[in-house]
């Protein structure tokens, strides 16, 4: 009589493995798409606290006690734009001024800068990303 061997795997050891697989993969997703979301919100708060260095340093240089937006009124949003340097450009959201390129966020929307007051000294602006959706702002980052 002679004993034949087996090679491979059964369809149960598939089936079982598989099924390890699928329920580790739903674990896991959700908690990297969780490591992402919150990377991005790091950097989008990064971003923001470097913008406003560069604005507050464009301000001391100036001896402009505040920024010049170019003649925009109150509560304009302007557009955050990084010219060939690395400084900080402000300009119209629609319109990329000459020699910049757009200081997107992590979301891949442009940086808002909002003027709050102009006869506040040192004034009174605020920065944004308008996060992952555009229209809502319970998801905008801002410092």
């Amino acid at each position: 009589m002679s004993v034949r061997r087996q090679y491979g795997f059964s369809l149960i050891e598939i089936m079982i493995a598989v099924a390890i697989l699928a329920i580790i993969s739903a674990i896991a997703i959700p908690l990297y798409e969780g490591y992402i979301t919150e990377a991005r919100y790091g950097t989008a708060l990064k971003d923001i606290q470097q913008m406003r260095l560069l604005l507050d340093d464009l301000a001391l240089e100036n001896d402009l006690g505040s920024v010049e937006t170019g003649g925009y009124t109150i509560g304009t949003d302007l557009g955050a734009y990084q010219d060939a340097n690395g400084g900080l450009v402000l300009g119209a959201v629609a319109t990329t001024p000459a020699g910049t390129t757009p200081w997107n966020d992590p979301w891949g929307n442009i940086y808002r800068y909002r003027r709050l007051n102009a006869n506040q000294s040192p004034q009174e602006f605020r920065l944004l990303s308008q996060g992952a959706d555009t229209g809502d702002a319970s998801d905008d980052v801002s410092h």
